[in-house]
């Protein structure tokens, strides 16, 4: 293999990582990879769709995304990193709202630190009252921070009481465990949460149980495991209080911390002690610098170079293409390349990488200085645009030719000169509307 053609399988290796930010998720349609934002706001949705207090959203998503950082690949064998169900996080794609994705935008790439990592965290629907320590729900898990405590913001709200009946064949099935006839509350953990079950067939643990019932007859039967359970002969009769493990976010809580006037960050140092919420181990927090079509977000206080580098780029992008787009585009600013790297997931040596309406930019001052920051912002700016627009599958030299043809780019030559053979063949307007139509089948191997 020539040097020529391993440069660029290098670079369009490196290229197609700065986009990928993503994981693969199973959910019913199969196996599909998506962007971490787009499953946290998926998350937010399925998890806390229909509340309105926004901080609350803002604490579940910052606790969503951790959770997608710290357990990816938990599914690693069966060929995905995350299902779709209450097992992992319920993620409703199809119900995602502008108010969620706006929310959950807001802090976009901030995560949950402890001791310079990102934190290992759970959340469940309603704690009872009484937060379960990591420990006591699964074995070596315990962190000082989801440690077991009265949570006084929960009992603000009632607990929903819950009660299910399930017949012994369906037990037996849902355990390998047959003749089963009796079951009773053998020992608790020190929350209150049922550790150990007595049964005609010997001691059960009981997450081997909840787990067991949740994958064979549904994750919504055994809500909590802070229930008593007596048993007949058709079955085992469980009633019980809260709603998931317990451990760490208690979203009930939050709820009510948030109709307090609580911020997120104070319902997750509530949840979380001793961590600390931003897009770095050292609680670095966004602050949004709002300008006439852009946003522009930074860590370090007002960026007024970037507001009007991003603005100008936008309407020049627009101009260029003749296209717009229905989101309001933003820019994170990062001025270091950790920062970069670590809140991305690209590699340290591009510039900038956009996903969705949001670009992220690398160091702008040094850009500005370089004399760079227009054309970066220009060709990210594009991308936003192709993004919007696009309505059917495109390669990827097809989407980085347009960026660097309309921004006068000169680092992507080669994907740029296939997109000008097209511009040559077909038209400025049909090349477009390929972004709606597809690249015609020929083009795809040679576009002469």
């Amino acid at each position: 293999m020539g040097k020529t053609i391993r440069l660029a399988l290098i670079l369009a290796a490196l290229a197609a990582g700065a986009r990928a930010h993503t994981i693969r998720v199973r959910t019913p349609a199969g196996v599909r990879t998506i962007s971490v934002e787009s499953c946290v706001a998926a998350a937010v949705t399925g998890e806390m769709g229909g509340v309105p207090e926004i901080e609350a959203l803002k604490a579940m998503a910052v606790t969503a995304r951790t959770y997608f950082r710290v357990h990816a690949g938990r599914h690693g064998k069966e060929g995905f990193d995350f299902c779709s169900t209450t097992h992992c996080q319920r993620l409703d794609f199809p119900a995602m709202s502008p108010l969620i994705r706006e929310t959950v935008a807001e802090t976009e790439g901030i995560l949950l630190w402890w001791q310079g990592s990102p934190a290992l965290v759970f959340h469940s629907a309603d704690c009872g009252g009484r937060s379960a320590g990591a420990g006591e729900i699964w074995s070596g898990l315990a962190r000082p921070y989801l440690a077991s405590r009265p949570d006084p913001w929960c009992v603000r709200a009632p607990s929903a009481a819950w009660s299910a009946r399930v017949e012994w064949l369906r037990l037996e099935r849902a355990l390998g465990l047959p003749g089963l006839r009796a079951l009773h509350v053998a020992r608790r953990t020190a929350s209150g949460r049922v550790l150990e079950l007595g049964s005609s067939r010997g001691p059960l643990d009981a997450e081997h149980l909840h787990l067991a019932v949740g994958r064979a007859l549904g994750w919504n039967l055994l809500r909590s495991r802070v229930y008593e359970v007596e048993s007949s002969a058709e079955g085992a009769e469980f009633r019980g209080r809260g709603a998931g493990h317990g451990v760490g976010l208690c979203q009930k809580g939050a709820i009510e911390m948030a109709k307090a006037g609580l911020d997120y960050r104070e319902i997750l140092a509530h949840y979380f002690p001793g961590t600390a919420a931003g897009i770095s181990a050292r609680g670095l927090a966004w602050r949004k610098n709002r300008g006439e079509s852009v946003d522009v977000w930074t860590v370090s206080g007002a960026s007024p170079l970037t507001l009007a580098a991003a603005g100008a780029a936008w309407a020049e992008a627009r101009r260029r293409l003749s296209l717009d787009a229905r989101c309001r585009p933003a820019v994170r600013e990062y001025p270091s390349v950790d920062l970069f790297r670590d809140s991305t997931g690209a590699s340290g040596d591009f510039a900038a990488v956009t996903r969705g309406c949001t670009v992220h930019v690398q160091a702008p001052q040094r850009l500005a200085g370089q004399g760079r920051l227009r054309q970066v912002l220009l060709h990210e700016m594009i991308h936003v645009l192709v993004e919007e627009n696009r309505s059917a599958p495109l390669p990827e030299w097809f989407e980085e030719g347009l960026a660097e043809h309309f921004s006068d780019g000169r680092a992507r030559l080669a994907e740029r000169a296939r997109v000008e053979a097209l511009l040559r063949r077909y038209g400025r307007e049909s090349v477009l509307r390929f972004l709606k139509t597809g690249l015609p089948q020929q083009t795809l191997v040679n576009p002469e």
